[in-house]
């Protein structure tokens, strides 16, 4: 290839999945999130929506949100727990596909985001991978970069594209908060949401643009509610550590050594009613 060639040819890197080495890593990831996390939860409304895909022979897209390192790997966990009979895909930074080349094998390919030729390259990619296997999930943060979970979402247009040239694709919104309860570890907070484009309109990428950034947002707004209400619940367990919540485990064995409970109480956290207003309290003051 000479020199105008490669200045014209797109940053892109395909994936060389293998699905033997993609169940083992997922083995490696589930112990490493099992350590991190005190438990996974999921709001129960769509909790089946990846599940009821498993055997399914149509393309699924995931649009996550993105606020933490952990999102591929907790993204990665829920494939495998959720549909282990379907592809995986997903888009990285070319530049450090070159650096973790190893992750070409859980199906992740390389791209450029910030190049029009990259992202028609994996337009293209996408395409291919969905007709030769109808049963792949591409799975993909079109924020396009770390946002806290309380900013307002705003979206790429490359999800929008892909679902508006994928005749018969299933979408879905996931949301991930991460926070902290009555545990010294951290917990994982999910929720499923089906994306529908208007009706006729699945064709039309403003179409699907518009449907990706209302659901992603209410189901950011849904989950954000949940977690704080401290109230467990209104999740499911996906998996959990194992053990109640603690301090550490010495102290904890010391403790039922003595009959007593281990486990941190939540009374402090429980909602206070709410505070009447300032004109209330103010005409309540002149009575």
């Amino acid at each position: 290839m000479n020199a105008t060639a490669r200045d014209t040819a797109p940053d892109f890197i395909p994936a060389a999945y293998s699905a033997r080495f993609t169940h083992f890593f997922s083995k490696y990831v589930r112990r490493m999130v099992k350590k991190g996390f005190h438990a996974v939860r999921i709001l129960p409304e769509h909790a089946d929506a990846l599940t009821n895909l498993n055997t399914k022979k149509v393309p699924v897209l995931v649009l996550l949100s993105h606020s933490s390192w952990w999102d591929p790997l907790i993204s990665l966990a829920l494939h495998t727990q959720c549909t282990p009979a379907r592809e995986p895909m997903a888009p990285m930074d070319a530049s450090q596909l070159r650096k973790f080349g190893i992750f070409k094998r859980i199906g992740i390919f390389g791209i450029d985001p910030d190049e029009p030729k990259s992202l028609e390259a994996m337009s293209s990619y996408v395409a291919d991978r969905f007709a030769r296997n109808p049963m792949c999930t591409l799975w993909i943060t079109p924020q396009g970069r770390f946002t806290d979970v309380r900013a307002p979402i705003e979206i790429r247009p490359g999800g929008a594209a892909i679902a508006a040239k994928t005749p018969g694709i299933t979408v879905l919104a996931l949301a991930l908060e991460y926070g902290f309860w009555t545990d010294r570890k951290p917990e994982v907070f999910v929720s499923w949401r089906p994306v529908h484009a208007a009706a006729g309109r699945e064709g039309s990428t403003a179409a699907w643009h518009r449907a990706i950034l209302e659901a992603m947002t209410e189901n950011n707004r849904l989950l954000a509610d949940a977690v704080i209400s401290r109230d467990a619940s209104k999740f499911l367990s996906v998996f959990d550590s194992g053990s109640a919540a603690g301090t550490n485990w010495w102290y904890d064995l010391w403790l039922r050594m003595q009959g007593r409970s281990s486990r941190v109480e939540d009374r402090h956290f429980v909602q206070s009613p709410s505070r009447p207003s300032a004109s209330k309290t103010a005409s309540s003051s002149h009575q």
